[in-house]
């Protein structure tokens, strides 16, 4: 009798607890992540138009520099007493100008008299007309002067941080020396190298995401550098960083991730009911109380869902997730 019950219940199909999720329609976006770096747009390597002994330094590296402020004054006591002795000469020059004039005006009026000769007259002419260039040529001079004289005062261009200090007090000020490396951190911008398909689909002044330090930010697509590598193939995108209070330092990673490809009204499972069996990928649907197999051909990713495609599998089907691994077809499941 104990024989014939065990026969009996090795017979009976062997009941298999799931658990199901409806099978849905929808779209899915398959997205690739590029790594690029990160730059500031305004570099600024501030450098003397003249030469001479520095004798002020205002500025230290790592400092907030405002624009117009002095960075560092050069010794000008030669250009100072030029310029001294050049105004001297310009109101010399004047006060002669203002008697040859009237000289000139009461010749004019003798000469109409026919009282002076016509070369008597022409001699003060001249006077005055020699007198008035002589003012312009010192006044042309004073203002070459003041204008050397300013640029031994040397200013900020633009608000920014002082990355680099290449001058020291005392030292000898050649023209064309490099001072410093200023650099304005509220542009940044962000090159990302990729391949000429997703080049092609970058729109200028578009806003996208871009991810520095585990952080989303937002970038404007400034666009597309036609110079690209030859080896990898790739093309230089360039976008701007919209305003933000964050810092950033030059050379930082920055991750943008941009869409592959999209598939459009496919179907949609929960990435668990996907399973790889004899070889092939495969969900178990429940079809009155069993465990149905069926193919499916993979189509794409997004979050926890798969577009999957298949000829058997329809919309509302009950799509096992939870206990697939250890079912078989036609098994009775609850």
């Amino acid at each position: 009798m104990k024989k014939q019950l065990l026969i009996l219940i090795l017979a009976l199909p062997l009941l298999a607890s799931v658990v199901t999720q409806k099978v849905t329609k929808g779209s899915i976006t398959q997205t690739q992540a590029f790594n690029g770096n990160l730059s500031f747009n305004q570099k600024s390597r501030l450098a003397s138009e003249t030469s001479g002994l520095i004798t002020k330094i205002f500025f230290d590296e790592a400092q907030y520099i405002k624009k117009g402020t002095v960075l560092l004054k050069v010794d000008s006591s030669v250009l100072d007493a030029n310029i001294l002795s050049t105004k001297a000469s310009i109101k010399e020059v004047s006060f002669s100008l203002e008697k040859a004039k009237l000289d000139f005006k009461r010749y004019e009026v003798l000469l109409k008299k026919q009282s002076v000769s016509k070369q008597k007259y022409d001699e003060f002419f001249f006077n005055k007309m020699g007198l008035e260039q002589k003012l312009i040529s010192l006044q042309s001079s004073l203002k070459a002067q003041t204008i050397q004289k300013n640029k031994k005062t040397i200013h900020a261009p633009f608000s920014g941080y002082i990355s680099k200090k290449n001058v020291e007090l005392g030292e000898w000020l050649s023209a064309g020396k490099e001072i410093a490396l200023l650099i304005n951190t509220s542009k940044v911008d962000i090159t990302i190298h990729l391949p000429s398909t997703y080049i092609q689909t970058a729109r200028k002044d578009k806003i996208k995401k871009v991810e520095i330090n585990n952080k989303i930010y937002k970038a404007k697509i400034i666009g597309a550098i036609f110079s690209g590598n030859e080896k990898t193939r790739t093309f230089p995108l360039r976008l701007r960083l919209l305003p933000t209070k964050d810092r950033f330092f030059d050379g930082m990673q920055v991750t943008i991730t941009l869409e592959k490809s999209s598939n459009k009204n496919v179907l949609l499972v929960p990435r668990d009911a996907v399973i790889n069996r004899f070889g092939n990928d495969i969900v178990f649907i429940v079809k009155n109380t069993k465990a149905q197999m069926l193919k499916v051909k993979i189509l794409g990713f997004q979050g926890q869902k798969v577009a999957v495609s298949s000829d058997k599998l329809k919309v509302n089907d009950d799509v096992i997730t939870k206990g697939n691994e250890r079912i078989f077809p036609n098994q009775v499941v609850k």
